[in-house]
């Protein structure tokens, strides 16, 4: 059964946010649906714009979950020195993994934008996950969490949370298929909406692909 677009799912939402998707409307188990405007998902927020930050106040965010590791997001914010988002907002660091680990980067490496990834990565560091789980449960209202692209260990949590939740294991897959679909601004394969299908796009370098992609690179060659 086809699970059909979430029409909360706009990445426009918030002027300047990559791929950004709300959790409300994903049908649950036992019927109803998630509740709209409580957990967003999304890419990287450094291009969001100061009218884009006004947006998510004005949806009621309170707190920003970040992903990333310290070094990805120094890149980040050294490529976008003007980036800065209200001082009101409550940002948590909470990475997923530890590229330094040479464990993780034998086993994870060569899967890091996969799903195959995932059960590794969360039983190699149950603390880490913990930690980005506390972070939304602390949050005074509603979170934003990401990564840099916003689709796989924006989707790790995110699939956890809709799972704890009681969400559709279906449409679980296919807010993944939708964050994937939403990473087209970047090089990889992708899925191209006038095509109708999986294509090689060109794309353009994201606060992701430096430190992370050399790190599966030097896996692969291990």
């Amino acid at each position: 059964m086809s699970i059909p677009v979430n029409p909360r799912s706009n990445p426009r939402a918030w002027d300047g946010a990559v791929n950004l998707h709300d959790l409300g409307g994903l049908p649950l188990e036992d019927g109803g649906t998630t509740a709209p405007g409580r957990v967003w998902r999304s890419g990287a927020p450094e291009p969001i714009t100061p009218t884009g930050w006004a947006e998510a106040l004005e949806a009621g965010l309170t707190t920003v979950v970040d992903l990333r590791n310290p070094a990805e997001i120094k890149q980040a914010r050294d490529r976008m020195p003007g980036s800065a988002r209200p001082s009101e907002l409550v940002t948590r660091s909470t990475p997923t993994e530890d590229p330094g680990d040479p464990h993780f980067l034998e086993t994870c490496g060569p899967w890091l934008d996969h799903p195959r990834s995932y059960a590794p990565n969360i039983a190699m560091y149950p603390h880490l996950i913990g930690g980005v789980f506390r972070a939304l449960a602390d949050a005074a209202g509603p979170a934003l969490v990401h990564c840099a692209a916003g689709r796989d260990r924006t989707g790790m949590i995110t699939a956890m949370l809709l799972s704890l939740a009681g969400v559709e294991h279906e449409a679980i897959a296919e807010d993944y298929v939708q964050a994937f679909r939403g990473t087209t601004h970047r090089g990889g394969v992708t899925y191209d909406e006038e095509q109708g299908a999986w294509v090689q796009h060109p794309g353009r370098p994201g606060p992701r692909s430096s430190s992370r992609y050399a790190s599966a690179s030097a896996a692969r060659r291990c």
